[in-house]
């Protein structure tokens, strides 16, 4: 995608290394997956990967997944990493538009 001119939402180190501390994933695929602005999660049943766009058009943005084997919810432990990605990406308040 990023080939096509994909902009992914990126993401602080700082979710990268509590996704080390929570997982076993080994250090290429936490490298691969920091690069590309991966999100995880798992649970017993399965495995949960998802990246975000950067916001665009005043604040839409599109969320691309991919379920392994069970998982069965949405990658909720991802969502403060979200926000605070997409919020360190908008104009500060009160700051004027050009």
């Amino acid at each position: 995608m990023a080939e096509c001119g994909f902009e992914a939402l990126p993401m602080t180190s700082n979710y990268y290394n509590d996704l080390q501390a929570r997982f076993d994933l080994g250090a290429e695929r936490l490298e691969t997956m920091k690069a590309l602005s991966i999100l995880y999660d798992e649970d017993a049943d399965g495995a949960f990967f998802q990246f975000y766009s950067k916001p665009f058009a005043g604040g839409l943005f599109f969320e691309i997944v991919q379920r392994i084997r069970g998982y069965d919810g949405y990658g909720a432990p991802n969502t403060p990493f979200r926000i605070a990605a997409q919020k360190g990406l908008m104009r500060p308040k009160g700051m004027p538009r050009r």
